[in-house]
C-alpha cells in the first residue's frame, strides 16, 4: 500500500513539474517575449540583427536595436520595459507584426530603410505612449488606418516611399502634438482634408501622390505659418491660397500640379 502512494505521489510531482517547467525555465520578461514573437515572423535578416534575440536573457534591453527604461515592478525582470525599438537600415524582410503594438510602454519605432511589406494594423493605436513611428522606404501597403489618431501623443509620422493607397484620414487632426508628417511617394488619393489642424507642424510632406481637388483655404489657414509644406507631384488644381503659410513655402513646394496657379509658382 505504502509502494502505491508514493508511486503515485511521485507521478503526480512529476507531471507536476512536467506543467511548471515551462514557467522555471523562461526568465525572460514580457516585454522580451513580445519581442521574439516579431522576430519568429522575420522572413529575411541576412545581417543576422537579430542573433542575440534569445529567450535565455532575463530582459531584451541588451538586444540590437533595444532600448529599455526603469518603469516597471523593482526587482523584477519587468522593471526594465521596452521603450524603443530602432532598427533601420537593417535589410530585414517581412511585416509589421501587429504584436509590436502589444508593448505598452513602446516610445520609438523605426523600421524604416527595410522590406517590410504588408499593411499597417489597426492595433497601432495601441500604443498611446509613442512618439515616433517611422516605416519609410519600405514597401507597406493599405490604406493608413483611422484609430492611428488614438495615438495621442505621436510626434513623428513617417510613412513615405511605400506603397499605401486610399485617402488621408481626417481624424489625423487630432494628433496635436505631431511636428513631422510624412506621407509622400506613395498612392494616396482624395481630397486635402480641409479640417486639418496640425497646430504643432514644422513639416508637412505629401508630395509624389495622387491628391486632387483645390487646397482649401481652411486647410491652408490651420497649416502653421512656420512650417515647411511640400505638395508637389500631385493633381491638385486652382488657386494656391493667399494665406501665410502657402506663400511662405517655396516654388518647388508646388511643382507638378498641372491645374495649380498663383502665388508663389
Amino acid at each position: 500500500m505504502t509502494s502505491n502512494r508514493s508511486n503515485l505521489l511521485n507521478h503526480f510531482l512529476f507531471h507536476l513539474l512536467l506543467l511548471l517547467l515551462p514557467t522555471l525555465l523562461q526568465a525572460l520578461n514580457t516585454d522580451g517575449v513580445t519581442l521574439l514573437s516579431f522576430k519568429y515572423s522575420i522572413l529575411g535578416d541576412p545581417l543576422s540583427v537579430l542573433r542575440n534575440w534569445n529567450y535565455d536573457d532575463e530582459t531584451p534591453c541588451s538586444w540590437t536595436g533595444v532600448i529599455c527604461t526603469e518603469l516597471g515592478n523593482p526587482n523584477t525582470p519587468d522593471m526594465f520595459r521596452v521603450t524603443s525599438l530602432v532598427l533601420p537600415n537593417k535589410q530585414l524582410l517581412g511585416s509589421v507584426s501587429p504584436s509590436l503594438f502589444s508593448i505598452p510602454n513602446l516610445r520609438i519605432l523605426d523600421l524604416s530603410n527595410n522590406f517590410f511589406h504588408g499593411s499597417l494594423p489597426d492595433s497601432v493605436s495601441n500604443v498611446t505612449q509613442l512618439r515616433v513611428l517611422s516605416l519609410g522606404n519600405n514597401n507597406v501597403s493599405g490604406q493608413l488606418p483611422g484609430r492611428i489618431s488614438n495615438v495621442a501623443n505621436l510626434q513623428l509620422l513617417n510613412l513615405s516611399s511605400n506603397a499605401f493607397t486610399g485617402k488621408i484620414p481626417q481624424n489625423l487632426s487630432l494628433l496635436k502634438n505631431l511636428t513631422v508628417l510624412d506621407l509622400s511617394s506613395n498612392r494616396l488619393d482624395g481630397f486635402l482634408p480641409p479640417d486639418f489642424e496640425g497646430t504643432s507642424l514644422q513639416f508637412l510632406n505629401l508630395s509624389h501622390n495622387r491628391i486632387s481637388g483645390e487646397i482649401s483655404p481652411v486647410f491652408a489657414e490651420k497649416v502653421p505659418a512656420t512650417a515647411v509644406v511640400d505638395l508637389s507631384f500631385n493633381n491638385l488644381t486652382g488657386p494656391i491660397p493667399s494665406t501665410p503659410t502657402m506663400l511662405n513655402q517655396k516654388t518647388e513646394s508646388f511643382s507638378n500640379n498641372l491645374g495649380l496657379c498663383g502665388q508663389p509658382l
